[in-house]
């Protein structure tokens, strides 16, 4: 047999049986392309609100729901704290220049103050402070060399409660957080929790009535959720020692159950739970393999938005309390993060989604219906 002959012998074989490596690559190549099918797009619209922003967070909507509260920060700076007009989606400049960044904004009950938590100078303690959206003028509230953060105004704005590492006791340890009291007009702060026991995150409650707070058990290192009145009496152990960690709680608008951003165990990922008030009933949100953080409530309390880890970054999901039902509503890769819901449909929140931190807005409302 000629050469001739033998390279016709080897084209042959290579058409008629191609060698694995060349099967296996084809076969790669339709793979891919069932999985770029597979891949769902997004059919929401999504819409960038900002350019630069070099957003940290989104912080809490005011009491009228006209304004929202933000965490930003510029090339090199710390985040300091920022305010935007949802009805323009217009930024005023910068609010604060903390030199080591603000943190934990909460709104006064009027909206015509906000309470934070800054770090100065040294950036070695946050200490609260209290800002007059009005005129500007920022005062301090705490000065010492503990860890003051977490601030919420009374009901009737004139007390600030706040977490703070500071303890009442004699000789405690460094580091022990309680919940502790300043006048919104000045003056020499006092305690609220006194007890043995860590307490942290102040919050008003649904009542307007009551201080509802977590406590950390000494011996098993668990949280719990307390109902205080306003002067400092425990009322009552709302969950006992159902979860490990309890990272947030945010009141139904409607009245409804409760939601708790917490863990059951340690080790354990972290979830959304739905706890009745009244009966004490905790409910875990549907799928509990998938891990879900930093939950926030429709005005109806109908839909919860929360962010949950997938394969292309966090994503944006939302759980409707009727139908019992999660959806995920954002798919391009990216982290996102903060959602706050500014009408019952469209919901803010941060993410790199296009490389660079910015905030987003997301239309919840199906395309055919908008359409009608």
């Amino acid at each position: 047999m000629t050469s001739a002959d033998l390279l016709l012998c080897s084209f042959l074989l290579l058409v008629v049986c191609p060698s694995p490596l060349l099967t296996a690559a084809g076969a790669q190549k339709k793979d891919d392309k069932k999985d770029d099918k597979k891949k769902p797009a997004e059919t929401l619209k999504v819409e960038r609100v900002t350019q630069g922003m070099g957003l940290y967070a989104i912080g809490p909507l005011s009491p009228d729901r006209q304004s929202v509260l933000l965490l930003a920060h510029k090339p090199d700076k710390s985040p300091n704290l920022y305010v935007m007009s949802l009805a323009d989606r217009s930024i005023r400049p910068p609010l604060t220049s903390f030199a080591w960044g603000a943190a934990d904004p909460s709104w006064s009950p009027d909206g015509q103050a906000v309470a934070l938590a800054g770090f100065g100078e040294s950036g070695s303690f946050a200490e609260i402070y209290l800002l007059d959206l009005k005129t500007g003028k920022l005062r301090q509230m705490t000065k010492n060399n503990f860890s003051d953060k977490e601030p919420v105004f009374a009901p009737d704005g004139k007390q600030v409660y706040y977490t703070t590492d500071e303890s009442p006791l004699p000789d405690a340890a460094f580091g022990i957080l309680h919940v502790a009291r300043v006048a919104a007009a000045g003056g020499k702060a006092e305690w609220f929790t006194e007890e043995e026991t860590p307490s942290l995150h102040p919050c008003i409650g649904e009542d307007g009535k009551s201080v509802m707070l977590v406590k950390v058990s000494e011996a098993s290192g668990r949280h719990s959720l307390w109902r205080y009145d306003l002067k400092g009496k425990p009322l009552r152990d709302l969950t006992g020692t159902k979860f490990a960690r309890i990272h947030r709680y945010l009141f139904s608008p409607a009245g409804g159950p409760l939601v708790v951003w917490a863990q059951e165990e340690a080790e354990q990922p972290d979830n959304i739970y739905l706890l009745d008030l009244n009966s004490g009933k905790v409910t875990d949100l549907p799928d509990a393999d998938l891990p879900k953080r930093t939950p926030a409530l429709s005005p109806d309390g109908r839909l919860i938005a929360f962010v949950a880890p997938t394969d292309v970054g966090s994503q944006l999901f939302v759980y409707d309390v009727t139908a019992g039902q999660i959806r995920q509503v954002t798919y391009k890769p990216g982290n996102a993060h903060s959602p706050v819901f500014i009408s019952g449909h469209e919901i803010l929140f941060g993410s790199d989604r296009d490389r660079q931190p910015e905030i987003y807005v997301v239309d919840l409302t199906p395309p055919a219906e908008k359409k009608k």
